[in-house]
Parts: C-alpha cells; structure tokens; sequence
C-alpha cells in the first residue's frame, strides 16, 4: 500500500514539473513582445481620460508589447465602430466582430489587433487590453492593468 502510494506521488510530481515546463509560454503570452509589422492597435480613450495622458499612455503601450517600437494605430476602428454605453464610458465594436475584423486585416495589412481601453479614476488609470486575431472569435488573452498617472509617482 505504500509502494502504490509513493508511485502516485512520483506521477503527480512528473506531471506538475511537465505542466510547468510546458505552459509558461501560454501562460504569460501577454509578456511576449507582439510583431509590429503585423498587429495594430485600437487605442480608446474613455472621456475621464485626461488628453495631456494619451501620449504617455500610447508610449506605455509601444514599451511594453513592441519593444519601444511605434505600432501601427487602427483609427479606422475607432471612428467607424465607435458606440456610446452605459456610464459614459466608450467602447468599440470594430474587432470584436470576425467580419469588421477581417476587413480591417485587409485594409491595415495586419493579423492581429490589440485592444487598449483606458479609463481613469482619480489618480489611477484602469486600462483594459485584449489580443484579436483573424482565426478565433474570442481574444487570444485579455489583461486589466492598473497604471498610476506618471507624475503621481514621485
């Protein structure tokens, strides 16, 4: 009976190691820088975002998916599919639909579309972002950030 259960915990530990070896990539695929030559961007800015933060913010967002670079911006996302709801807030339908998102693709020469939606709370600005590619209807990852104004931090 013993010799049975220190085979179980053996296993158990096996496929714990091999879970941990195998998935780190999916699991932070958020972290991984994103291709500029193939992803654009869908920056929303809800009304509480102050205009003085949108550089900033864009410049957060080229630091940390695209290596600094400049990415490519969907303007067309946001004049296009662009629909007021509840609280005053703004959110854009253009990806996430698998029409308006193949056409897009085609117009922009892109694959994938991320996703940044800021909002703003007194000092702390929420920002929620997703990942959209041409295959799949639902976001390949989506991740809530909570950013602090820049000069709030000294």
């Amino acid at each position: 009976m013993i010799h049975f259960s220190v085979k179980n915990r053996k296993k158990a530990l096996i496929l714990t190691v091999f879970f941990i070896a195998a998935f780190p990539a999916f699991l932070s695929a958020e972290e991984k820088p994103l291709n500029i030559q193939t992803t654009a961007v869908r920056y929303v800015f809800t009304q509480s975002v102050e205009r003085l933060l949108h550089p900033w913010l864009q410049e957060e967002v080229a630091n940390i998916w695209f290596e600094s670079n400049i990415p490519k911006s969907c303007h067309i996302c946001d004049n296009v599919y662009r629909y007021p709801t509840d609280n005053g807030s703004v959110v854009t339908r253009g990806v996430q639909n698998m029409i308006n998102r193949k056409r897009l693709a085609t117009i922009l020469e892109v694959e994938e579309f991320l996703t940044v939606i800021v909002r703003q709370s007194g000092e702390v600005l929420s920002v929620e972002t997703s990942l959209h590619n041409l295959k799949q209807d639902e976001p390949l990852w989506a991740k809530v950030f909570e950013w602090s104004k820049p000069w709030s931090l000294w």
